[in-house]
């Protein structure tokens, strides 16, 4: 590969490289907020405005499918809801181990002043067993990122922490450390050039022109490190 292509190449994995990093960035901010609204909304005893969910089970295929992280939003009132509105809970008669159930609302009555909501999964044959109340609900389905756990679970195992965060991480590190030691040794040379009072022309200008080739070879250094504005 010729040098036009390998400085190519190079400003391409530099954009990329902080294109990650923005990403990163933008993504820990969100975490913040989820983290932070959550932590607020537990602390008054308080559904969050936001939740995240990985489905883990098939039982709303093909509308959700395992591995899918889904987003709700928090339910204000019962008015909110209605029959085939999908809906994430926790249930009084199904054992999850503490963990929530996301399914369909079925079917919907009240008794005595208190209403009921008959869930049942899509891709399940009979409805849930017993029946929520508003108080047992979460949040209510917004939207889905298809596949999304399967990349949680991957970040969250060493091998991906290393390949997702870590490398991209290093590879910005060393660039700038190479970057700085290039500009070092480019100075120092620059300072080792005879400063000789009175030389001659000829020497005077193969000076001068020793000079002019390292301050263009660092120019040259950082124009294949940053990318063009």
């Amino acid at each position: 590969m010729n040098k036009k292509g390998n400085k190519i190449i190079k400003k391409i994995l530099f954009v990329l490289s902080y294109v990650f990093l923005a990403f990163l960035f933008l993504l820990a901010c969100f975490l913040v907020f989820y983290i932070t609204t959550n932590a607020i909304a537990k602390k008054k005893g308080t559904n969050p405005l936001i939740s995240m969910y990985t489905i883990a089970s098939p039982s709303m295929e093909p509308y959700i499918k395992v591995y899918d992280v889904i987003v709700d939003v928090r339910v204000k009132s019962e008015q909110d809801l209605s029959i085939g509105d999908v809906i994430t809970f926790y249930s009084n008669t199904i054992d999850t181990g503490g963990f929530t159930i996301t399914h369909r609302i079925f079917n919907v009555y009240e008794a005595d002043g208190v209403i009921h909501y008959i869930t049942k999964g899509d891709n399940n044959q009979a409805q849930d067993a017993g029946n929520i109340k508003f108080s047992n609900i979460v949040g209510k389905y917004l939207f889905k990122i298809p596949g999304l756990g399967r990349v949680q679970f991957f970040v969250s195992s060493t091998l991906g922490w290393i390949l997702i965060i870590l490398l991209p991480a290093l590879y910005i590190i060393l660039t700038d450390i190479i970057k700085i030691v290039k500009a070092y040794k480019i100075k120092k040379q620059v300072e080792d050039i005879p400063k000789i009072k009175n030389v001659d022309k000829k020497h005077e200008i193969a000076r001068d022109k020793k000079v002019r080739a390292l301050i263009e070879k660092a120019n040259s250094m950082n124009n294949e490190e940053s990318p063009k504005k």
